[in-house]
């Protein structure tokens, strides 16, 4: 919202992740399908893809220069209660959902057509888009990249990729892939690039192929998708995510005391500030769905253990060289002895000494995340959370800390603490999808449609049927 009582929506959604920002319109248009697509089509476009993009373009100028101007309500009381980043180091991601014209789509190209717009590079600007039926490239004439999605799509984008970072991730990589100087792309739509994305792999990151320097098109596939999602691959991969979602259940835990202003800090200290457990929260939710899955086998095997009277620690460490680290740690908690005063002030103590003492395993620590909790044996189960902030630590420190550990006869690096690397895949068997087929090529040179694609896989099918009976 901006202006001072006068309050005018930017956009529908707004997410800031660190130096990212999303900026998402959400438009829903009819589409006028008892109408000529060369009326219907220019209609419908202007109305949902053209306003939305535009929309996200004038926020996304608005917002770098007028940050201090931005309210959540419409009578411009509230302010945005965080900070965007600077505008020499933001990225703005704009991301346009067009909403009604799927079953329209899915019609005028037939033949099973998943419904989802055609992403066509070439396009740029109202007139070529106009003028081309359910074909998406850029439609602003600046060619600032706007994503436009559909009602199919965007779902299909948030359930694959349902963490922040996941999906941000996404977004980059896509815009870079895309905007490749030199060749034009076609893409049979967005889930067919988001196959090719989750299936492929570079440097243990989700990657698109690489576009050789002389190509003049890149013509994906239409099916990968389809592939993609019954593979057995896949499959694997989600049983092997479930255990993940413990990690989304402690970060919505630590973000309703946060909401309702009940989050507590150290005990016989003064009140934590709110920035630190909202750091706490934001350590947590900027882990990848592939981290939370160890992360969460972590906690969780940290809570199955019950040694009566013992603790018992598992730290990892994230990043190459490691920077951040999280500290899981369940103590028994006696008979008899009082939790506030007694059992939690200990369990505190414990879990600040390690998150601290970390740092002299690791000296490229920067900060330190911990999670103390009873284990599961106890019945009932508290949880608290610490962020301590590492980069700056002196060597008079370090001995302390060091010392302080001694005292509880932990991190001792010549009998207890073992360390390792975590080798975990995110796929369980390796998922490769072979070079897109030339045939999705037509003979002028440019990409083929969709039924043409379909007409060309069958009449290759029934080439090399005849080819095997000879």
């Amino acid at each position: 919202m901006v202006n001072k009582g006068d309050g005018k929506e930017l956009v529908d959604l707004l997410v800031v992740f660190g130096n990212d920002v999303l900026l998402f319109s959400d438009k829903e248009c009819a589409y006028q399908s008892d109408v000529d697509v060369k009326i219907a089509w220019p209609r419908w476009y202007r109305k949902a893809i053209e306003k939305s993009a535009k929309q996200l373009a004038g926020a996304e100028s608005f917002m770098k220069r007028f940050p201090e101007r931005i309210f959540i309500d419409k009578g411009c009381a509230t302010r945005l209660p965080i900070a965007l980043p600077a505008p020499g180091t933001a990225r703005y991601h704009l991301i346009a959902v067009t909403r009604g014209g799927h079953f329209a789509t899915r019609e005028f190209f037939g033949q099973g057509s998943s419904g989802s717009l055609m992403l066509l590079s070439a396009l740029k600007g109202s007139k070529a888009h106009q003028e081309t039926p359910f074909h998406v490239g850029q439609p602003l004439e600046s060619g600032r990249f706007v994503h436009v999605l559909d009602e199919m799509t965007v779902d299909l984008l948030l359930d694959e990729l349902d963490t922040v970072p996941d999906l941000v991730s996404y977004l980059r990589k896509k815009e870079e892939f895309l905007q490749t100087r030199g060749p034009i792309f076609s893409v049979p739509g967005e889930e067919e690039l988001l196959a090719r994305y989750l299936s492929t792999m570079r440097d243990e990151e989700h990657a698109f192929p690489k576009v050789p320097k002389d190509a003049g098109f890149v013509a994906l596939p239409e099916g990968d998708w389809v592939t993609y999602f019954n593979s057995p691959q896949r499959a694997a991969k989600k049983q092997a995510d479930e255990i993940s979602y413990l990690w989304d259940t402690l970060i919505e835990h630590q973000s309703k005391f946060i909401r309702s202003g009940t989050a507590i800090g150290i005990p016989g200290e003064p009140p934590a500030d709110p920035a630190n457990h909202e750091r706490i929260v934001r350590a947590l939710a900027a882990q990848p769905r592939l981290m939370r899955r160890g992360l969460a086998a972590d906690i969780n095997k940290a809570m199955q253990r019950s040694d009566e009277g013992r603790m018992f620690a598992r730290v990892k460490m994230v990043g190459r060289p490691p920077e951040q680290a999280f500290v899981f740690l369940t103590i028994p908690r006696p008979a008899g002895e009082d939790y506030n005063t007694v059992y939690r002030p200990r369990r505190m103590h414990a879990l600040t000494v390690y998150c601290h003492g970390v740092k002299e395993a690791m000296p490229t620590l920067k900060s330190a995340i911990g999670v103390a909790s009873e284990p599961f044996s106890d019945g009932t189960a508290s949880q608290e959370f610490m962020y301590v902030d590492l980069s700056d630590m002196s060597a008079e420190e370090m001995k302390m800390w060091r010392e302080q550990a001694d005292e509880l006869e932990i991190l001792r690096p010549k009998t207890e603490m073992q360390m390792f690397r975590d080798t975990e895949r995110e796929f369980p068997t390796p998922f490769k999808f072979v070079d897109s087929p030339q045939r999705y090529v037509g003979e002028d040179g440019m990409p083929i449609s969709r039924a043409a694609r379909r007409q060309a896989g069958r009449d290759a099918r029934k080439a090399a049927k005849k080819a095997g009976r000879r």
